[in-house]
């Protein structure tokens, strides 16, 4: 498997600003409302738990965009590339964004659970990678000079500066547990009509 970052490295030390974001929604129930809550304590619950939901790898992440990239399409399919053939792909300096949007479910009490949907954007350059391909999947590669950075937000509302945000190496060679990370088949376009 590749031996790289989680999305929540990519996560400040501490959001600051979490409980009080957040209270707003939690205290739409009256019940909530009326309670005196340690709301520090509920903020650094909700920071563990979107650490906890954001534990998956950076790599993986960015191999499963790569392997959607018209230029790997090809690969997929059997007849321009027959099984067992091994293909190295180079793709050069280029940005990546993706958004996620992890959900954290709060109960207080005896009240009903509350979803919070946060917003985490994804950013990395990517300074060249090649791509080690088998059997239409994407088994490894290395990746030139890279970083990656992101943002967290709730209800469209930033909860930390982004010169908070860490920003990280991406380690350089990498490898995925067979048979690796699918490259989507695309279907060729056939001319109808005789």
């Amino acid at each position: 498997m590749a031996e790289g970052l989680p999305l929540s490295a990519l996560l400040p030390d501490r959001l600051d600003g979490v409980a009080e974001r957040v209270k707003g929604q939690l205290c739409e129930n009256e019940q909530v409302g009326g309670m005196d809550l340690a709301w520090d304590f509920i903020g650094k619950e909700i920071h563990g738990a979107l650490s906890s939901v954001l534990d998956c790898d950076l790599i993986g992440v960015l191999a499963k965009g790569w392997a959607e990239a018209a230029a790997l399409s090809d690969y997929a399919d059997p007849a321009k590339h027959p099984p067992g053939e091994r293909s190295v792909v180079e793709l050069g300096e280029h940005d990546f964004s993706r958004e996620f949007e992890p959900v954290i479910g709060v109960t207080v009490a005896s009240c009903p659970c509350v979803e919070l949907r946060f917003t985490f954007a994804l950013t990395a350059h990517v300074g060249g990678v090649k791509l080690a391909i088998l059997d239409g999947h994407v088994t490894g590669g290395e990746l030139g000079e890279s970083w990656a950075s992101a943002e967290l937000s709730y209800a469209g509302v930033p909860l930390h500066p982004k010169t908070e945000t860490n920003k990280l190496a991406i380690p350089g060679a990498f490898t995925f547990d067979a048979p690796g990370i699918p490259i989507p088949r695309i279907p060729s376009l056939t001319k109808s009509g005789a």
